[in-house]
């Protein structure tokens, strides 16, 4: 009944989360079964955490899935993906999982299934180790969205850890013709736009993050609008974002509060990054270069860009993708260096698997 299951060696490359997310997502929309082993090996504490569980259950939810191993701190899971089917779908991790992260894990399957799907996850919003809600809003679906997927995320509630409990609400509509993604030339910086937010503090310190930052672009003539807003949400915490805005493309990098770290240290945080990157040739962050790898394998043609920097996150997706798909990922550049990363079919990749 399941003769043909891919193996995967969880502790490969990055050896994180991201290889079973991403297995999943395939997994689903290839109809491929496969067996993950080693499961986040290079982890303080292996195994699935409750974010992971959640994205195993929630992907095996809407493709009716047989699992075998799906149980907290498992290592080892066997996943035999039916038809994925749209719908409305209510997911709740339980802790101060990240909400983005399963998001992206069942986004692609949803999105391929033909028909409107509306999906509410509750967890965190706003914790570290994963893109925040606002990251996904401001740069991922903007890049998407280019590709010719078709979603709006609202947030309801925010969710800073450790409390958790935030809710957001995700429509997913039918791609559009896709259009690949080649981006050779980021061009003229135009403008930063920041948004600085506070929940359940002080909106005082909002203020000053935004005053670091204003000073930062100020000292480097750079055009700026950094706006403040207080978010609703059942914990403390804030938040920088800042969107580069380019002639050809953007960047996005942003910071979290924590308890201790000055507001103008969550400033620079954002700062220095966006500082960095414009010290290189590339045309989006290192951040988004991995979360694009499986969109862009899905869409026909050629895609290219420069990344910042080539992470492990980055060469461990890429591989994982070329188990499930029929693609040739091309890198220039070594790890931790800037790099051209360019994305093609080959010819015997089936018309079903790709829009």
């Amino acid at each position: 009944m399941h003769e043909d299951i891919i193996q995967i060696d969880g502790s490969f490359g990055e050896g994180g989360g991201q290889i079973l997310r991403t297995a999943l997502s395939l997994s689903a929309i290839t109809q491929t079964p496969f067996e993950i082993y080693n499961i986040r090996a290079n982890r303080k504490v292996p195994g699935l955490s409750h974010q992971h569980l959640q994205a195993v259950n929630s992907t095996a939810q809407i493709c009716n899935a047989e699992v075998v191993g799906n149980q907290l701190r498992s290592t080892d899971l066997k996943f035999y993906p039916g038809e994925t089917q749209a719908g409305t779908y209510h997911f709740n991790i339980g802790t101060a999982g990240s909400v983005s992260l399963v998001l992206q894990t069942i986004f692609y399957p949803l999105s391929l299934a033909n028909k409107p799907s509306s999906i509410t996850i509750v967890g965190g919003t706003h914790v570290t180790h994963s893109p925040c809600v606002d990251y996904l809003k401001q740069q991922w679906l903007f890049f998407l969205k280019k590709i010719g997927f078709n979603a709006e995320i609202q947030t309801l509630k925010a969710g800073f850890y450790p409390r958790g409990g935030g809710e957001v609400l995700v429509k997913i509509n039918p791609p559009s013709p896709q259009h690949p993604l080649w981006i050779e030339d980021r061009g003229k910086l135009i403008q930063v736009k920041g948004l600085s937010t506070v929940s359940n503090l002080d909106i005082n310190i909002a203020h000053r993050q935004q005053l670091q930052a204003k000073k930062r672009f100020l000292g480097h003539n750079i055009p700026h609008e950094i706006s403040l807003e207080e978010i609703p949400s059942y914990g403390k915490g804030t938040m920088l974002l800042l969107v580069g805005k380019f002639e050809h493309s953007q960047c996005c990098y942003f910071s979290l509060g924590a308890i201790g770290k000055r507001a103008e240290t969550v400033a620079d945080d954002a700062c220095n990054e966006f500082f960095t990157f414009l010290k290189t040739r590339g045309t989006i962050d290192e951040y988004l270069a991995d979360q694009l790898i499986l969109p862009l394998a899905l869409t026909k043609g050629t895609s290219q860009f420069i990344t910042p920097r080539i992470t492990q996150h980055l060469l461990t997706n890429m591989e994982i993708v070329k188990l499930f798909l029929p693609v040739t990922i091309d890198v220039s550049g070594t790890l931790n260096t800037e790099g051209i990363i360019k994305i093609a079919h080959s010819l015997q990749t089936p018309p079903s698997l790709i829009f």
